[in-house]
């Protein structure tokens, strides 16, 4: 949807937090909300009933034949026709199919539609932490001042690492919101661009990179956090950075003293 196409706030606020919006629109929609602190209470308050709603309305079923004749509805009626001449062919299809989903696993299946979430969530922070003009909380270059300054936020470690020799400088760090749980979000920089690095205590063992409204996003794990980078920069640029991070984290965690 594109933002300037309708002058309907309640259909803007919807699509945005939808993620009906594309970069730009989301952009737009942003800087809206900064100027207009109407607007931006609206967009507060459908965010809070959209989670009261998730977290407490009760989800009706629907029930058998609605769904079959959904299901019959959206068929093209050449199909319709062929089902009714084989009318074994849904069954066969069916078994294969769910032979399919238990041989590559439904946890995995499950796992990369959580990992979309939360890479819709870090490139929604990414953009709207540009747009506020201020990327991070506590602005330093040192990472003994960033990772006690998280901890006394979000409690827990936090993996903060020097990337300085290899071209990335560390900006600060700011705490982000993803999925109503407060997580350490890093910010470096490499010429004109940013990149946001964040991570959750607790990891699943995700890993992959997908791109997302003109960004990349990476997301790897290691024995304390799962994490996830994201960047306008190139994919290679940003899989360099993803590796000196775990390099450098690897590095910090042999050093780090035994209990």
């Amino acid at each position: 949807m594109n933002p300037e196409l309708t002058s309907d706030p309640d259909l803007l606020l919807n699509a945005a937090l939808d993620g009906e919006l594309d970069a730009a629109g989301m952009m737009a929609i942003e800087q809206r909300l900064a100027a207009e602190p109407e607007l931006a209470r609206r967009y507060q308050r459908l965010e809070a009933l959209r989670a009261a709603m998730r977290n407490h309305a009760p989800r009706e079923v629907a029930p058998e034949a609605l769904r079959a004749r959904m299901a019959a509805l959206a068929q093209p009626p050449a199909a319709v026709e062929r089902r009714q001449r084989t009318s074994w062919m849904p069954a066969l299809a069916a078994a294969l199919a769910f032979g399919l989903v238990i041989g590559a696993g439904a946890d995995r299946l499950l796992e990369r539609r959580g990992a979309s979430d939360d890479s819709r969530a870090v490139v929604a922070s990414y953009i709207r932490s540009r747009l506020s003009g201020q990327p991070v909380d506590v602005a330093t270059n040192d990472r003994h001042n960033v990772k006690p300054w998280l901890a006394g936020k979000i409690g827990g470690g936090t993996t903060v690492v020097d990337l300085s020799k290899d071209g990335f400088t560390l900006v600060g760090g700011r705490v982000d919101v993803i999925d109503a749980t407060p997580v350490a979000t890093l910010v470096y920089q490499i010429r004109e661009h940013f990149i946001d690095v964040t991570q959750w205590p607790n990891p699943d063992g995700g890993a992959g990179k997908e791109k997302r409204d003109g960004f990349t996003v990476l997301r790897w794990s290691d024995a304390a956090h799962a994490y996830a980078a994201v960047s306008d920069l190139p994919a290679a640029e940003l899989e360099s950075f993803a590796a000196a991070f775990r390099k450098a984290a690897a590095h910090e965690s042999e050093d780090a003293p035994k209990t």
